[in-house]
């Protein structure tokens, strides 16, 4: 009887060991599975991850650049309103009111320039746009000479300085000139600006399109992260699918 009994709890020792080291097999090829499936998905994720990088820098980019394009078209905007300022001026305007609007108009077109440097790198329309600003100034050798002649000039960096003492000293000697020469030069710079500014001039075309770059990074974007999610999702229902059959003793 002690003979059966210790027979039996040989096979049954037996049994658990062989059920134990087919788990334990079992578990080692879960093991292996999982990691060579975590190694084939690197690549995968590493890629996912470098793409979503790239098109997070390029979106930032784009939206940084259209930022600075509005600031631009802002200040194009400031310096038409101060054009017509000074092409509505009126014979009885006084020479304070004149410099006033004189010095306002230098200083928006000075803005300008400083906008022109900063958007100058996200659009190369914008420094052609700057230099047409200008040349609508100094297109006239006659108007340049009599801006001249009144403390009104241009720097080599293109900004532009006004005398106030040669600018009282021409207004008192003929206001009428003064009014008239810079009543064609609102005239001029408006018409310019207002041309930059249309619907289909070219701030606005740039400015459309960056905006449909943008576009196109977002889409891209969340393209790309629905995927990722995706894929995520397929790897974790794997790796729990693999770990349900183990822990079930399957």
């Amino acid at each position: 009887m002690n003979g059966s009994v210790s027979q039996f709890e040989k096979r049954e020792d037996m049994n658990i060991s062989q059920t134990l080291s087919a788990r334990s097999s079992s578990a080692t090829t879960i093991s292996q599975t999982t990691t060579q499936a975590a190694a084939a998905a690197n690549p995968i994720s590493a890629s996912i991850t470098k793409s979503t990088a790239k098109l997070k820098t390029q979106l930032d980019t784009a939206t940084a650049n259209l930022s600075t394009l509005g600031k631009f078209k802002a200040s194009v905007s400031v310096v038409q309103t101060s054009a017509k300022s000074l092409s509505n001026l009126k014979d009885s305007s006084t020479s304070d009111e004149v410099k006033k609007a004189l010095t306002a108009f230098v200083s928006d077109f000075n803005s300008m320039l400083s906008s022109t440097q900063k958007a100058a790198a996200d659009s190369s329309g914008v420094s052609t746009i700057s230099r047409g600003m200008t040349r609508a100034m100094t297109a006239d050798f006659s108007r340049v000479s009599a801006l001249r002649q009144m403390g009104f000039t241009k720097a080599s960096d293109g900004s532009l300085k006004l005398d106030t003492a040669k600018f009282e000293a021409a207004f008192k000697d003929s206001p009428g000139s003064v009014q008239g020469t810079l009543a064609k030069l609102g005239q001029l710079v408006d018409k310019a600006a207002g041309k930059e500014l249309a619907s289909d001039g070219r701030i606005s075309n740039s400015m459309s399109a960056l905006s449909s770059k943008s576009s196109i990074l977002q889409l891209q974007q969340s393209a790309l992260l629905k995927a990722a999610q995706q894929y995520a999702s397929l790897s974790s229902a794997s790796v729990s699918s693999a770990l349900n059959f183990y822990q079930s003793g399957g």
